[in-house]
């Protein structure tokens, strides 16, 4: 029985080639969008993650500011600054955050050889350096030995590398920053474009130890060692809010300030801007959008059933006279329906995960999206598939079994 209906489904379609053309066409077209579509959503979700978190996954930054204007009259809102004795007592006392860094950075003229730039160079510590999460390509990284003894080695981003160094440059080179010689110890790893970011990218920086920079280039203001920025890290996304109130309340106390006082400490992360991002709401636009492209096509397998049973009424009276059950005529159209909705959504998949593939592999720029490929997206576009076969199979054969034999052999 499914058999003869099967086969009665692909004579129906061979015998309307044009229609079933254009019927299948929007079958096949609304699968394939499905899987694209929802695939693209995902891509563009997990490229927006990347790019923000390409200066560091999970983490927080934190700068001291001046008193706020709601705490102090403006005569004497003070700046302020951080130490390393307050990182030292976040590291001991802050729970959310897994580790905690610092970093201390100045715009300083660098030379080797004939060439001269000026460059991002970041202090850093060994904690600092994990945080931002930059695997080195060749060399080392930052030890807690070079932090100790101040020493002056440095890491160069890839694009440092090759407009200070060079095609001729090697580890073990010495540059000089700001007249001061520096050992190369290490290039970092490529990062690409940062969504994040503050002043250069991570590609065109220079990391040198931390204490390095606060001994060779101190503040004018002060003789404390001066922490530019203080960076944490968490755990889990979700933690964001919590971390943020107990590094506040924590750097507050040591400072002075009030624990509520958000100018005074302030703290950022691009955790902030993902979350403000309607990724989710997106990828549903997408999806609906995705459905509603398939559910045109099931119109037209709708309204081509609905055509087959107009034009087939002597058939089924024929079939009704000669003992045929209304349960086996709505069978019949059913399977038909389903093997024509079949036939587009396996096209449609092959079209869908094709598409998908290819832009994997295409010479994209950095940052654009590119479809990802889950298993649920494909069990997506079959499930939608399926509502849509069942719709439109449920009028035709509805109206099939509705069909008097009395009156269709009476038909010219």
């Amino acid at each position: 029985m499914i058999g003869e209906a099967v086969i009665q489904a692909l004579r129906l379609l061979w015998a309307h080639r044009l229609r079933s053309l254009l019927t299948m066409f929007g079958l096949v077209w609304g699968t394939a969008s499905v899987i694209f579509l929802v695939g693209y959503g995902e891509g563009s979700r997990r490229t927006l993650e990347d790019g923000f978190f390409r200066a560091g996954r999970n983490m927080g930054e934190v700068h001291a500011g001046k008193v706020g204007e709601n705490f102090s009259p403006a005569a004497d809102r003070r700046f302020l600054w951080f130490r390393m004795q307050e990182v030292e007592v976040l590291r001991q006392r802050a729970q959310v955050p897994d580790l905690v860094g610092a970093e201390s950075w100045e715009m300083l003229p660098a030379t080797f050889g004939q060439r001269a730039l000026t460059l991002d160079v970041r202090g850093m510590d060994p904690e600092a350096v994990a945080i931002r999460g930059v695997g080195v390509a060749a060399g080392r990284t930052l030890s807690a030995a070079d932090v100790e003894r101040r020493a002056r080695v440095a890491l160069l981003g890839v694009k440092t590398r090759q407009r200070l160094l060079g095609p001729e440059g090697r580890l073990g080179d010495h540059i000089r920053i700001a007249g001061k010689p520096f050992e190369v110890v290490g290039f970092l790893e490529p990062v690409g474009t940062q969504l994040s970011r503050d002043r250069m990218e991570i590609d065109e920086q220079v990391w040198v130890p931390i204490t390095t920079v606060q001994l060779n280039w101190p503040s004018w203001w002060t003789d404390d060692a001066v922490v530019t920025k203080v960076i944490y890290r968490i755990p889990d996304p979700r933690l964001l809010d919590a971390s943020k109130d107990e590094v506040r309340a924590i750097l507050a106390e040591q400072i002075g300030v009030g624990t509520d006082d958000t100018e005074a400490v302030r703290i950022w992360s691009a955790l902030d801007q993902l979350n403000r991002m309607p990724m989710q709401e997106t990828r549903w636009m997408l999806l609906i959008l995705a459905a509603t492209t398939l559910l045109v096509g099931g119109v037209g397998v709708l309204n081509m059933m609905l055509d087959a049973v107009h034009e087939r009424r002597p058939e089924i009276g024929v079939r009704l006279a000669v003992g045929a059950r209304r349960r086996d005529i709505v069978a019949q159209f059913f399977v038909e329906t389903a093997t024509i909705c079949g036939l587009g959504g396996i096209a449609g998949a092959i079209l869908g995960v094709g598409a998908c593939l290819l832009l994997k592999h295409l010479p994209l720029p950095d940052l654009v999206p590119v479809p990802v490929l889950q298993p649920g997206i494909v069990g997506t576009a079959l499930v939608v598939l399926a509502v849509v076969g069942v719709a439109s199979g449920v009028v035709p054969a509805w109206r099939a079994a509705r069909v008097d034999p009395a009156l269709t052999l009476r038909m010219d």
